[in-house]
């Protein structure tokens, strides 16, 4: 069973700034993409957490 990598969106932009110490991504776009649904996220209370494969693949995908 292939479980999905959930994370926070600090988690998820810090992740992609290890990457790419240059990104110009923001936690703020991260989170409008998820009340967009652009990618796919889940909601527990106030807390977003983002399925971090499918924000790669969207960000890939621009």
């Amino acid at each position: 069973m292939n479980l999905p990598r959930m994370r926070s969106i600090r988690q998820a932009l810090e992740m992609i700034k290890e990457e790419d110490p240059n990104s110009c991504l923001t936690s703020y776009y991260i989170r409008d993409l998820c009340k967009k649904n652009k990618v796919r996220h889940i909601k527990s209370g106030t807390k977003i957490m983002v399925n971090y494969d499918d924000l790669l693949k969207f960000i890939s995908e621009k």
